[in-house]
């Protein structure tokens, strides 16, 4: 299938367009949804019933109107709420609406460029599922690199901690100490925890929502393990101390396991990229060769086993070798 060189600049022009588009739409969706959760988090409105005063204006009015402008931003939260979430957890700065934009146009994007490959239409499917799921599997990865990094620089912070408060620092003094010394992700998710025990939300509130900002095991037990000593009592500096020990053995066995399954995950991305890449390659050096495959029905029968079969060994090895610790 080939395309006309002047049909891909309307093309690219048009699809410009409409990104922009749809970039201003989910933009105020997203200011919008905000907005409806602020006031639902800060605002509590009960019924009430109506009151006649003449000189005294309705107040609940405004209150339905509110109620009404929302009303029709509910039916987005749902699916959006749990991109909200690895948006959070992954510290971006796009909204659920912006991301899936950002979804779209990497489809787009992936789609025009098999067309200007002159790729078989018949690979336009999976290509665009690839760039649309593209986004997502950045931002696992990059969440799962800041949950990586969190339990390196736990370690060191609880050690940091335990020394300020046997020096005389109270706890909110040795939070702060974190917040200001530590980076992201530890200093920063310490230092929307310290801002907001400060604006009267309580304690454990506050740690709570640290957790779910930032879902690591070791966090989760530091975090639980502090809020039991605030209502058991006892030394606080020697039970940082102790959680800093088992965390600190946590992480040398998580090294051990990642070394012995390095050759499982090698062998995942070889066994994965490597008929993907040879079918590149043919398709590059001998156009007429690969080109029967795609053309013919039998072709299109192998090329459906051969993904089948790639998919369901990179999903058993990956299940193999991905061992919790």
């Amino acid at each position: 299938m080939k395309l006309d060189f002047n049909l891909l600049i309307p093309l690219l022009l048009s699809l410009a367009g409409f990104s922009l588009a749809s970039l201003v739409v989910f933009s105020v969706i997203g200011r919008k949804m905000k907005m409806k959760k602020r006031l639902n988090r800060y605002f509590i409105v009960e019924k009430e019933e109506k009151v006649k005063d003449e000189g005294k204006p309705d107040k609940s009015s405004h209150v339905s109107i509110i109620q009404k402008a929302g009303f029709h931003l509910n039916a987005f939260s749902p699916g959006l709420s749990k991109w909200e979430k690895k948006l959070v957890q992954g510290n971006s700065a796009l909204s659920p609406g912006e991301f899936f934009l950002y979804r779209l146009l990497s489809l787009i994007c992936a789609v025009l460029i098999a067309i200007m490959l002159n790729i078989h239409f018949l690979f336009y499917f999976p290509i665009g599922i690839v760039g649309f799921w593209l986004p997502v599997l950045q931002l696992n990865r990059k969440i799962q690199k800041r949950l990586t990094r969190s339990g390196y620089q736990l370690s060191e912070a609880l050690g940091t901690m335990a020394n300020s408060m046997r020096a005389g620092f109270s706890f909110m003094q040795a939070m702060k100490l974190i917040s200001d010394e530590f980076p992201d992700p530890i200093g920063t998710e310490f230092s929307k925890t310290l801002r907001e025990i400060n604006l009267g939300v309580p304690v454990e509130e506050a740690f709570m929502k640290m957790l779910h900002r930032l879902p690591d095991k070791e966090l989760e037990m530091a975090v639980k393990s502090m809020l039991i000593q605030r209502t058991s009592g006892g030394n606080l500096a020697v039970l940082l101390e102790t959680i800093q020990e088992t965390i600190t053995g946590r992480i040398q066995i998580k090294e051990e396991v990642r070394t012995l399954t390095a050759q499982g995950k090698l062998s995942t991305w070889i066994i994965t990229g490597l008929p993907v890449s040879l079918a590149f390659y043919l398709k590059l050096a001998n156009p007429e060769y690969f080109n029967l495959l795609v053309e013919h029905p039998l072709g299109w029968v192998m090329l459906s086993a051969g993904g089948m079969g790639i998919l369901m060994g990179w999903f058993f090895i990956r299940k193999i070798v991905r061992i919790e610790v």
